[in-house]
């Protein structure tokens, strides 16, 4: 009994340490993403790799306080429970970079693959971001082109679009800077240095075309489906429209002539305050 009663003790801490690891790893990661996020309402807005951090910060705190009420009410732990959440509390810490390094020269053909398809994908994003900010830019410069001609025949423009127009001639300004950093024989980590720093330092030296704002915005247009529809009715169906606007229609004139009917004229109320007169007159 002694040692069936000692068992079960040392297993219960054992649960006990499992949830205070899992807890203690819950607060690292909550200091981790505090210190990545920092301020959001200075940037503006907050990454979408951020906020799925986030969401999925959220789910692993959920489960966790559910190991807390169960195990204050029960006193134990489902054991596979708490191999799920510690599996996914790992895999979460290895995708920030929290814990996960590499001694020795090693060859890991998984790590190796995602690492391989990380950069491929970033180098993507990167392409998609430029190639839709010069689709950006060549939308601006043809409408403001219309603009201007537009003007020159004496339409007064809008303050929308006068913004617009000076919002144009400042990413013209700027994008030749940009073109010529680009075009300087640096590598992809230099540019990303060079540009990270001017867009900390110099936010307003970009042009909006290749902001995140506008950015979303034209992708938020881009999901945006417009989807044609036809209405196929046979010659029953069609007839039967038909007659009901055709009743609605004589209904309406009715109640028209009613009320034209129903409402005394001007000139009837003309002769009767007259011949009123004439009888107040006698």
């Amino acid at each position: 009994n002694k040692i069936r009663i000692s068992a079960e003790s040392l297993h219960t801490m054992e649960q006990q340490v499992s949830y205070q690891s899992l807890v203690y790893d819950l607060e690292r990661i909550y200091t981790y993403l505090a210190t990545e996020l920092g301020n959001p309402s200075s940037k503006g807005y907050v990454p979408l790799q951020d906020r799925l951090n986030v969401a999925e910060y959220g789910l692993l705190e959920g489960q966790v306080e559910n190991c807390r009420r169960e195990l204050n009410e029960k006193g134990l732990l489902d054991a596979d429970i708490l191999a799920v959440i510690a599996e996914q509390m790992t895999d979460f810490k290895r995708r920030l970079g929290i814990d996960y390094y590499v001694a020795g020269l090693t060859f890991d053909r998984e790590a190796i693959q995602i690492w391989l398809l990380d950069i491929l994908r970033q180098a993507q994003n990167g392409l998609m971001f430029y190639v839709k900010g010069c689709k950006l830019f060549w939308n601006d410069l043809l409408y403001c082109s219309s603009l201007i001609g537009r003007a020159a025949q004496g339409y007064t423009l809008k303050p929308r679009e006068v913004r617009t127009l000076r919002r144009t001639f400042k990413d013209i300004i700027t994008f030749i800077p940009v073109i010529i950093i680009l075009i300087i024989p640096l590598s992809p980590v230099g540019h990303v240095l060079v540009f990270g720093a001017i867009q900390r330092f110099f936010p307003d030296f970009f042009p909006s075309c290749f902001t995140e704002q506008r950015q979303n915005l034209l992708e938020l247009y881009e999901t945006t489906e417009y989807s044609e529809f036809t209405i196929n009715e046979s010659l029953q169906e069609r007839f039967t429209r038909f007659l009901e606007a055709g009743l609605y229609l004589m209904a309406n004139k009715s109640k028209e002539l009613y009320t034209s009917l129903s409402s005394p004229r001007p000139n009837d109320a003309d002769q009767s305050t007259s011949s009123k007169k004439d009888k107040n007159d006698l």
